[in-house]
């Protein structure tokens, strides 16, 4: 069992901590819901336990007695997960997720109380997808062999292709092997995996901005740390004039996005907007169920924007 993981499954009582430290130790994803049997995912693949042993979803019995979580006990592993401190995470959780010890990101959903068309607070816990925070040392080395970095880099894949673990490894790979300055932007404390102030995983000679919203991040980098490199994970459209700012002071930046194929991207306003300020001379496309692997890589050069 990942050994980061082993204070998370405890949150959920020892049946929950045995029956899933008994699977296999290559789990992405688990998902909890009230009352539902819980779902593992190994390798894209979905399955259910039982006894201790995981079953593949599609060959699931509905009388048998797999293992579920209880609403009221869902509630109390939450709170446990928030070491009995919900406004301390207050703000994460309205964005619909927490980080806990060992780096890992927990998506929540439940019942939003908003105000003023924005979300105060979420209660009624109904849903957890722990997604498990692994490091693979070296997973950039083709990248860094086909892309030479010149210029900024865009990093595109649907979720689970690998996006924050490339770069991650790219920020530990570029301020050591590369000798570069380096800033990296955490804005969800994915990328370091920041849990109490410490980076969980190796990023290498970096500096790091954690819980900055990535607008500011790079603007206080740029004027402060005097960086070759920004690293961050998933842009939008209204980090556009953030990514200007870099590029008018020679900064290059190497981001993610959503995305599955170049066609499709060129079809999302959000991604249109950030390609055209020219701070990305190529863009990489990772392949759908294989983890961390390059698809397609095209240059700027060679691609019209309405």
């Amino acid at each position: 069992m990942n050994k980061s993981l082993e204070p998370v499954l405890k949150c959920f009582g020892n049946e929950f901590y045995n029956s899933i430290g008994s699977i296999s130790s290559d789990i992405n994803e688990i998902r909890i819901r009230s009352d539902r049997p819980v779902v593992v995912y190994i390798n894209n693949d979905a399955y259910v336990v039982n006894n201790s042993k995981a079953e593949k979803l599609e060959n699931a019995c509905g009388n048998t007695a797999y293992l579920t979580v209880a609403s009221g006990e869902l509630k109390n592993a939450f709170s446990r997960l928030c070491e009995y401190s919900i406004y301390k995470h207050q703000s994460d959780i309205n964005n619909g997720f927490i980080t806990v010890c060992g780096g890992h990101r927990i998506g929540i959903c439940g019942s939003a109380v908003r105000k003023d068309n924005s979300i105060k607070s979420v209660v009624d816990i109904t849903s957890l997808n722990i997604r498990i925070a692994k490091e693979y040392l070296g997973c950039s080395d083709e990248l860094l062999k086909r892309v030479d970095f010149t210029e900024g880099v865009l990093i595109c894949g649907v979720p689970s292709t690998g996006k924050t673990t490339l770069l991650r490894d790219l920020s530990r790979s570029l301020s050591t092997k590369r000798c570069k300055k380096t800033v990296v932007v955490d804005e969800r404390s994915e990328i370091t995996s920041t849990f109490n102030g410490q980076s969980i995983f190796d990023v290498g000679f970096c500096d790091v901005y954690n819980g900055y919203p990535k607008s500011i991040a790079i603007i206080q980098a740029i004027r402060t740390m005097s960086p070759e490199y920004i690293l961050c994970d998933e842009l939008t459209g209204e980090d556009a004039d953030s990514v200007v700012y870099s590029l008018n002071y020679g900064v290059k930046l190497i981001a993610t996005v959503h995305g599955d194929t170049l066609s499709n991207s060129l079809k999302n306003p959000s991604i249109i907007k950030l390609l055209k300020t020219r701070a990305f001379g190529k863009i990489v496309f990772l392949k759908n169920k294989s983890f961390g692997t390059i698809d397609k890589i095209y240059s700027m050069e060679d691609i019209t924007l309405d």
